[in-house]
């Protein structure tokens, strides 16, 4: 996420922690996360998984996959 400023020239980066998460894998989480986070903001160039951890049933089978995500984005002028 540091280099996102030099892939965009002379643009203002701002970043965003969000929560993604995904009944499937740890991968949808994170496109889950990225794809609803474009419905309201503009111009994402990048994102950083910062953790994971998953929902486990009384099964003992992961029922729920969440992924905590910075996503960065262009601050419009």
């Amino acid at each position: 996420m540091a280099d996102e400023q030099d892939t965009v020239s002379g643009a203002v980066v701002r970043i965003t922690e969000v929560v993604g998460s995904s009944p499937n894998s740890f991968s949808e989480a994170v496109r889950n996360a990225v794809k609803f986070a474009s419905q309201t903001v503009r111009g994402i160039r990048g994102v950083e998984v910062l953790g994971s951890n998953a929902d486990v049933d009384d099964d003992g089978n992961l029922s729920l996959y969440k992924v905590n995500c910075k996503i960065a984005f262009v601050v419009e002028r």
